[in-house]
């Protein structure tokens, strides 16, 4: 048996979300903050008996803050189980989840709704709309019930669905709770615990106060029942040589000293009449019970001559390894129980942990019998998960987005997309918006042209730029779809078109026109291609450079930061002034051939960081960069950091001084972030930072 969907309605950062799993190890990824610790704990509530018994009595704030007003409404947790298969390990389970219809599919549902008498009172004032507002009004979260149900089918995730089983809260009007469908509700079940066996590892953060906490640390679990399980004549051994041990220690001289000086202290300050009795007795636990739970763990490691002592010794990973290591152990003694199942939960396991082990540890505990799932933000992790398994969550304005991003795909698509991605481009999964580049040039040049001339980085703008080391965008691109990853993907590419004038006749080219020409044809092929690809797809929009990067950044008006440069690519100053002397008419052709030229003797990787150490708040973006970083923007994507853009240019002094003090002087009196972007724009609309706000759509003025 594995879970093969969940659905969650209603639930912290969940509105309206499903996640899809498969058989083996099921990732979910995302940035930090964007619910795979809430999905996690969705899951644990229907399955995790290691949690309290009120658990599932759910607050207020478990609602979705989408929810104007939680009032009335309902938490629907949904998973659906497939491969319920006769074998008597699974007969109960199927029996209590299992369609009859579907002979290997069943659903075991969680609903946290109003009582009967707030539902039905809603129902009986359906359609008055004071009348419902009252009775809304009345409800506390202490009027909620938590109800599991088995073979429910209806989709909670439609609207339709949710407003004919729950309530129309637009039009006010409610079921009737003694008409309940059972086919779409199920039937009330218990809880299914003893059916498979559930292991919950939390993330890994400091967890030595956890190891040494006798209530909370895993090796509790695994000493669970360990005396009944010793043979009678060796707990009768311990338990006597410990009452021995206590009767010893009790006898001593110096405790029986001790013991008559606080009596006789007690009897002279108070009298005898008065003063309790007391003394000093040995009290090592001699239940055997108590006694294998009072084991503890001593560490070392084996660079130190086998010394073993105090966990507080060992360093913060070695102990969060450990920690793992319980819980991995407690998982093996339960697959030896005759479950339904095996799951598995790992909580961002890459905390403190090395980037091997990172990504071996996960393949080790998946089997046919075992079904495991990661949340996690490493990179390390993303880049050798299948993409078929992969659930990525996104925060769209404080609600999580859950995409699939094999949605759609050819099992040979995602083979071709999970080669490809490594631990740098797997970074693409977690951003909020991605830039595809050719090379290294963009690669390096890019980021160094953002944060000099806007003042913050491209993580600041929660953007992910990847180097495709090639032209061809087509296989990675193909995740950003509405069926996917729906976030934004802007394509920097080059055109290739030749930047000296040739013949119209292409007989009458010599050699060196030939290979512009060629570059010229493919350049066009390409473009035409690419944008066929990417037709009708609103997450995917193509820039290209008219000619190369490296030429249109000089053509930009950059000549000062190649040539800024030379005197790194050239010793003798003859070479220096010749080459400056070419660059410094940027629009002309022999300026384009001589970049090239710098380009195919340092290599464009290295000619790249050497101009980027030029780069300057007065460096110039070309405009198809511009248009392509404003693209790949979040929409929503905060005002604050845009006029945050728009301040540190106003305190760069090197350019823009009479603008500047007009704008400074405007600007001390307002502190709305509209206003000042507005003002910003219309006062010095030729700016970069001007350029990109205006091309950006999240921006409404």
């Amino acid at each position: 048996m594995y879970i093969s969907r969940m659905s969650i309605t209603n639930f912290r950062n969940f509105h309206r979300s499903q996640f899809i799993f498969n058989k083996g190890v099921n990732t979910l990824l995302g940035e930090n903050g964007a619910g795979k610790t809430n999905a996690f704990h969705a899951l644990r509530l229907l399955l995790d008996d290691s949690l309290s018994r009120n658990s599932t009595k759910l607050k207020d704030s478990d609602f979705c803050r989408k929810l104007a007003k939680w009032k009335g409404h309902w938490i629907i947790i949904s998973i659906e189980l497939n491969d319920l298969s006769s074998h008597e390990s699974i007969r109960t389970l199927k029996h209590l989840t299992g369609h009859m219809s579907e002979e290997n599919e069943g659903t075991l549902s969680l609903f946290f709704r109003p009582s009967y008498k707030f539902r039905k009172a809603l129902y009986d004032k359906s359609g008055d709309s004071n009348a419902i507002s009252e009775v809304l009004s009345r409800i506390t979260i202490e009027d909620y019930e938590t109800i599991l149900t088995g073979r429910a089918r209806a989709d909670f995730l439609e609207d339709e669905t949710y407003s004919n089983l729950v309530g129309n809260f637009k039009e006010n009007i409610f079921p009737d709770p003694d008409e309940e469908n059972y086919d779409s509700f199920g039937t009330k079940v218990y809880p299914i615990h003893d059916e498979i066996s559930f292991t919950f590892i939390k993330a890994l953060r400091d967890v030595v106060s956890d190891l040494k906490n006798y209530r909370i640390s895993p090796l509790l679990a695994l000493l669970k029942d360990l005396g009944e399980k010793l043979p009678s004549e060796d707990s009768d051994k311990i338990v006597n040589k410990v009452t021995e041990l206590n009767n010893l220690i009790s006898g001593l001289d110096e405790v029986k000293r001790v013991s008559n000086g606080v009596q006789n202290t007690l009897n002279k300050t108070i009298g005898y009449t008065f003063s309790p009795l007391i003394d000093i007795e040995s009290s090592l636990p001699e239940d055997i019970e108590e006694l294998v739970q009072k084991l503890s763990l001593v560490v070392g490691d084996t660079y130190n001559g086998g010394y073993k002592g105090d966990i507080n010794e060992l360093s913060l990973g070695g102990a969060n390894l450990i920690y793992m290591a319980l819980k991995l152990y407690e998982y093996e003694v339960k697959q030896s129980y005759d479950k339904a199942a095996q799951i598995l939960l790992i909580e961002e396991p890459e905390a403190h942990i090395h980037t091997h082990i990172q990504k071996t540890l996960f393949e080790k505990y998946s089997d046919d019998k075992t079904q495991v799932f990661l949340t996690t933000h490493s990179a390390q992790i993303s880049s050798v998960s299948k993409i078929s398994n992969m659930n990525i969550l996104s925060l769209r304005r404080g609600i999580a987005d859950v995409f699939q991003p094999n949605e759609g795909l050819e099992p040979h698509e995602c083979n071709r997309i999970e080669r490809y991605l490594n631990a740098t481009r797997s970074t693409l999964l977690f951003a909020k918006g991605v830039i595809l580049v050719e090379g290294d040039a963009e690669l390096i040049l890019i980021p160094a042209m953002v944060k000099k001339v806007f003042g913050l980085s491209l993580d600041e703008l929660g953007l992910s730029l990847i180097s495709m080391d090639s032209a061809f965008f087509d296989h990675i691109s193909k995740l950003f779809h509405a069926l996917r990853i729906r976030k934004r993907c802007a394509i920097i590419t080059d055109l290739d078109k030749s930047f000296v004038q040739l013949p119209v006749d292409g007989t009458e080219d010599d050699d060196v026109m030939k290979g512009y020409r060629n570059s010229e044809v493919a350049g066009a092929q390409r473009k035409q291609i690419l944008d066929e690809a990417i037709l009708h797809n609103e997450f995917i929009s193509a820039h290209y450079a008219e000619h190369t990067f490296e030429v249109d950044f000089l053509k930009n008006n950059n000549a000062h930061e190649y040539k800024n440069t030379l005197d790194k690519i050239y010793k003798r100053s003859s070479d220096i002034e010749k080459s400056s002397v070419l660059l410094d008419d940027y629009e002309n052709e022999n300026a384009a051939v001589e970049v090239l030229r710098l380009a195919k003797k340092e290599g464009k990787g290295w000619l790249a960081i050497l101009v980027a150490e030029e780069v300057s708040a007065l460096t110039l973006i070309p405009d198809y960069i511009l248009k392509a970083i404003s693209y790949s923007l979040d929409p929503d994507l905060s005002d604050s950091v845009l006029k945050k853009m728009c301040v540190y240019r106003l305190n760069n002094d090197t350019f823009y001084k009479q603008e500047q003090r007009k704008a400074k002087d405007f600007f001390k009196t307002k502190t709305d972030d509209n206003s000042y972007i507005d003002y910003y724009i219309n006062t010095l609309p030729d700016d970069d930072v001007s350029k990109l706000i205006k091309y950006f759509d999240g921006y409404n003025s």
